[in-house]
Formats: structure tokens, sequence, C-alpha cells
């Protein structure tokens, strides 16, 4: 296993983190998982404990033997060398039946034993265990202070500050640690996660700086992050002990999470919208506080308080009309304010995310161009009523037929999302009814006591965060749910093309905007779209063309080659820092000798 220590460790950090571990036995050679199972052996067997009295005598014998060679005595007699035992031996039982009456008891310091014949390649790797298992009982494991970034898609940067500007490409595996920020592009993500199994899913045009990464064995973390801008979805193992913190800042509102599923979604002066998946979330700012449970989401302002609570909605679909400030998306009909309507028209591709009032209005929040031109509609709310053709969920009547699929066994009062279609009289067709309710939903939430954290940026203003405290759990090891990570792949369109490359009576909006970014012809972006690259390579593409004078084609040339984007990135800066000379400078004539007279 090349670089065996570190990944050993993520081996090792994968199983704790509750990953099944004939999964992570996959791939791995018999000699190295062996030496796993030996490691998870080591760390949950009862570690031997030396009998006081033992020690104390052999500790005596010590100090005698040391004493006596400080002052130059002879060597004790060996036919008085019993004697001598026996006496040192009593003095050791009443040494401890002395401490044993005058301190409290402590139990001895765990000490960890390898048996076996082993060679000297058998005893450097029976070392490595025995500090390894040193570290599992006693100490912070080394993962615990940074997180690894997988699932990369696109282009996604990492740099020592959020304002250093040495911004590099940065690689699956990568190690990522506290006070460097990541930056996402155009139609590019990934994930962040951290030892304990929590993960970040950072989704595009994404800034975060990870102000503060540590943990300990056993579950503890502690994670500050502050998010800038883009949406983030965090999915939270069960926090374990009073220390375990998980804090995500942004410019607006503060939220407590009871170990949860959620996002995060920050615009430039738009404050911040949380939604909630699984869980409970205390969203707050100054003295407003607003509980978010499963389905639900809330704006805050950037100068305003938390608004209601509210179930949450998405459609995606054709901008079909626009009356003031009502729109009309795939047949459904929403509250749009001017602020987030400015350079939508009829006929756009959009996305809308927002929230469902208490007299059923449907208010967006964010509203994005759509990545394809595909109908989806959704929204969450409570189950009231079921009957054999129709259900009723938060006051809104939904039909349900042989095609409508259904999340196990739903009862009334549950929570859940709906996936829907309007039909041409205007009913409600639900495509899927899928439970959002938590399997721990009974568990009574730790009180939260919300706190305010002074804001980085230059106004001064107060950066609320995103607070999960630990829950009460059970004696024992947790282990984590695992859901597979999101990735940022395109979604096909009917023929199986990318979307974009197919379609004659649709723009595609990212290509719309690079386009115009770059000043360069639609059909340019969509020519390097349609060779299977995705945005965020374009994007940087045409700024590293831009940095260095050379034509596009070139530097889409080096990538072709097999050079990585780092690699690309790293020459591109290099020659731009030192240029070549443009030609040798010409050479001097020599000066005419002076004639002889």
């Amino acid at each position: 296993m090349d670089n065996h220590p570190d990944q050993f460790e993520q081996a090792l950090n994968r199983v704790l983190a509750g990953e099944p571990l004939e999964r992570v036995l996959t791939g791995m050679s018999a000699a190295d998982a062996d030496l796993l199972r030996l490691a998870l052996a080591m760390r949950e067997t009862r570690q031997p404990e030396i009998d006081p009295l033992k020690a104390q005598f052999q500790r005596s014998q010590v100090e005698t033997a040391a004493a006596m060679s400080d002052a130059g005595q002879p060597e004790i007699d060996p036919l008085q060398a019993p004697a001598w035992r026996s006496h040192a031996k009593a003095e050791a039982v009443q040494s401890v039946l002395h401490a044993q009456k005058t301190t409290p008891r402590r139990s001895a310091p765990k000490k960890t034993w390898l048996l076996g014949g082993i060679g000297a390649a058998g005893f450097a790797m029976a070392a490595f265990l025995v500090v390894l298992a040193g570290v599992l009982i006693f100490g912070r494991p080394a993962g615990a202070s940074a997180a690894v970034i997988d699932s990369v898609q696109g282009v996604v940067e990492v740099a020592s500050s959020a304002d250093a500007g040495d911004w590099a490409v940065v690689e699956d595996g990568q190690r990522i640690h506290a006070g460097q920020a990541l930056r996402t592009r155009v139609e590019s993500d990934a994930t962040l996660t951290l030892y304990e199994g929590s993960r970040v899913q950072l989704g595009p045009d994404v800034l975060v700086v990870v102000e503060h990464l540590s943990g300990k064995w056993g579950g503890t973390v502690q994670l500050e992050l502050l998010q800038l801008a883009g949406e983030t979805t965090h999915t939270v193992t069960p926090l374990r002990g009073s220390g375990s913190y998980y804090r995500v800042l942004t410019p607006s509102g503060q939220a407590a999470v009871h170990g949860t599923t959620f996002r995060v979604a920050v615009n430039d002066g738009d404050g911040a919208f949380f939604a909630v998946d699984h869980g409970e979330v205390a969203v707050s700012r100054d003295d407003v506080q607003v509980v978010l449970t499963a389905g639900q989401a809330t704006l805050v302002e950037a100068e305003g308080a938390p608004e209601d609570a509210r179930y949450e909605f998405y459609a995606q679909g054709e901008l079909l009309a626009i009356a003031g400030d009502q729109w009309t998306v795939g047949g459904l009909t929403i509250t749009v304010s001017a602020e987030l309507a400015n350079g939508f028209v009829v006929g756009d591709e959009v996305a809308v995310r927002g929230r469902i009032l208490a007299d059923g209005t449907y208010q967006a929040d964010r509203i994005s161009y759509a990545r394809n031109d595909q109908e989806k509609l959704r929204f969450s709310g409570v189950v009231e009523s079921i009957a054999a053709d129709r259900w009723v969920i938060s006051g809104k009547t939904v039909l349900v037929g042989a095609e409508t699929e259904i999340d196990g066994d739903l009862a009334v009062g549950d929570v859940v999302s709906v996936s829907f279609t309007i039909l041409e009289d205007g009913s409600w067709l639900a495509r899927e009814i899928e439970a959002l309710d938590d399997e721990d939903e009974d568990k009574t939430p730790t009180p939260v006591t919300p706190t305010l954290s002074p804001s980085p940026t230059a106004e001064g203003t107060l950066t609320p965060t995103v607070t999960l405290t630990p829950t009460p759990t059970l004696e024992g090891t947790l282990t984590p749910e695992l859901t597979p990570s999101l990735t940022a792949t395109l979604e096909p369109s009917p023929t199986g093309v990318r979307a974009g490359c197919d379609l004659t009576g649709w723009e595609q909006p990212k290509g719309a905007s690079l386009a115009a970014k770059w000043g360069v012809p639609y059909e340019e972006i969509m020519g390097w779209f349609c060779q299977r690259y995705g945005f965020g390579e374009i994007d940087l593409a045409y700024e590293l063309a831009a940095m260095s004078g050379k034509p596009v084609d070139e530097i889409f040339a080096m990538r072709a080659s097999g050079m990585g984007w780092g690699n690309v990135k790293k020459a591109i800066e290099e020659q731009v820092a030192t240029p070549e000379p443009h030609g040798k400078k010409p050479t001097k004539e020599p000066k005419p000798k002076k004639k002889d007279n």
C-alpha cells in the first residue's frame, strides 16, 4: 500500500466513522486487511493492568538497586537475596496499604501488549501498531485536525486564506486544514468529509473558510465554517461529548442544530436561506428565534429577523407567464419579489425554491436558471388525511394512483415530501410521496443557548452561526448512516446528450453567462462544453488564457495532453512570472584595431 501509514489511517477512520468493515477491506491486500482487523481488535480489547502490589514491589527493587549503586555498596549475597526480597516486598505492601487509606483509588495506567515471536520486520510493524493503539486509546486522531475533499466535479480551488490569492486546484483525497479557504467554480462541486463522518457538500459558486477544525476519538468534533457565498448541504453525525460543536457562520442568521441534515444558501446582499431535510434547527438573530423541523425553511434577510418557519417547495420548469409579482412555472403560481424577478423573462427555464406561507401562497426565496429543461415540482408538509385515491397534505389535496410511489407505511401526522405534476384540469397528481421524519424524532433535544460571533467582514457586523449541539446518546459506538455524496453531474436531456448540445430552441444559461463574461460567441463556449468539458473547466481555461495571452485552444491542448488542471495552472503562472526573452541581444561588432604606423 503506497503511503502506507496515511492510507492505513484513512481506512481506520472510515471504519470508526461507521462504514462497514467489509466495504473498507475491499481492494486491500490480505496483509493490510489483517493489520486493520488487529488494530480494531486492540482498540476494543480491555488492556491488561499490572497488580498494584507487584508494581510497588518492582519499583522498590529498582530504587533500592539504584541507591546501592550510587553508594558504592557491595552486591547482595546470593544466600541473603531471598530474605532481602521478602523484606522489600513487605515494605511495598505497607506502602500500598498506606496509599489506599490516604489517597483516592485510581486505576492503574493501561498498557498495550503484543505477544508472539516476530522477526525484525514484524517487530517494526508491531511497534507501529503499538503506537497506533496508543493513539486510539489515549490521543487525538491525526486526521481530526483536517478534512478530506473528494467527489470533486469540475474545478475546485483551495487557498491559504480567503484573501491570500494563492488559489490552487485541488484533487480528490487532498487534506484541508483550519484557516484554508475553498471555492467552487460554475457547475463545479465537491464534498468535504470530517474524520468522524460528517460531510459538507459544496455546490457551485461556493466560497467557504474553515475557521476551526479539531476533534478527539469517541466522536468529539469541533468545526467552525465561514460561508460567504453559494449553497452547502450538511450531513452531520450525532455529536458526542460536551465539547462538540458544529457551526456555520453566515452574514445572516444563527442556527442551533441537533444532529441533522440541513442546507445553507448565501447570496451577496440577500441574506441567508436555511432549510432542514432531517432533524431540527433553531434559527435565531438577536432576540428572535425560529425552530425548523424536517421539510421546513426560513429566510433571514441581511438586516432582518428570521421569517416564520414554513414548509418548503421547489419548482423547475419553463417560465410560462409573468403578471405583476405572479409567476407561472410548470403550471404552479408563485409570488416573486421585484428583486428576485430582475433579469428573468418569459420562456426562461428557471428553478425556484421557497416557502409555503400560512395563507397558501408559494413565496419564492431563491431563483436561478435551470440546468436543463426538465420539469420538477415538489413540496413538503404534514399528512392530514389518507383516502384510496387522494391525500390531504398541509391543506393541499393531491391525487394518488397506481403510478404513485409511496415510501413505506406512511400515516396521518407524518412529514412528507411530495413530487407532483399539475394536470390539465388543475388538479395535482402525486408522483412520489417520501417520508422526511427522523427515526429518532421522539428524542428530546438538548436546550441551546444562542450566541453571536463577530464577523470577519470589514463592516464589523455580527456574523450569525449555525451551531450543532450534542444530543444525549446511548453508551456504545454509534454507527452513522452514510449516504452517497451528491455530484454535479448534468442530468441528461431526453435524447441522452448533454443538456444544451441537442436542443436548438433552448439556450444553456451557464453557457450564455460564460460567453458574456469572456466576450466570446455562445457557440464557442458550447463547443467546448459538448466536448465533455465542464463549465468550471471552461471558465478556468479562459481565465488562464487571459492571464497568459495564450490562445484558449492551447490551454485546452495542455489539458488534453494529460496534464491535470492544477499542473496546467501552475505551468501558466510560472510562465507569466518568468516570461521568456523575446530574442537574443545583437552581437556587438568588434572595434577595429589601430593600424601600426
